[in-house]
Parts: C-alpha cells; sequence; structure tokens
C-alpha cells in the first residue's frame, strides 16, 4: 500500500463529504426534480476514489524496509 495512514484518512473524508453533498442534492427538496447528472458524478468521484484504495496492493515503502530488516536479522 503506497498511501500513508494520512492519505487513506483524506481520502476517506473527501468520500464521506461527496457521499454528504450527493445526499443534500437529492433530499434538498420534495417539491423539485434533483439534479440527476450532478448526484451522478458524485457517486462516480466517490467510487473512482474508493477504487484507488482498493487497488493500491503495492506495499508502503516502509514496509517493505521492515520486512528486509525482519529477514537479515535472526529471530530470537
Amino acid at each position: 500500500m503506497q498511501h500513508t495512514i494520512q492519505q487513506l484518512m483524506d481520502k476517506v473524508s473527501a468520500m464521506h463529504g461527496l457521499a454528504v453533498q450527493a445526499h443534500r442534492e437529492k433530499y434538498r427538496s420534495h417539491t423539485r426534480e434533483y439534479n440527476v447528472d450532478l448526484v451522478t458524478h458524485l457517486v462516480e468521484q466517490i467510487q473512482a476514489l474508493a477504487g484507488d484504495i482498493y487497488n493500491d496492493k503495492t506495499p508502503h515503502p516502509k514496509l517493505e524496509k521492515i520486512k528486509k530488516a525482519k529477514e537479515i536479522k535472526p529471530n530470537e
């Protein structure tokens, strides 16, 4: 995972913000139609961020260093 924990938190926070925005747009008024294109776009942005997190399978460089250090150091 190339992302740091802070980057993951930022992405999740952004996803939450987009979801709140989509919810507000969809349920703002019972008397008018909501902007389907806007809500669809917001959902697609959420999906893209989620996909970015899900598809990041590369180990973080710090984890690689720790793994190599454990391989070099014999178990005690």
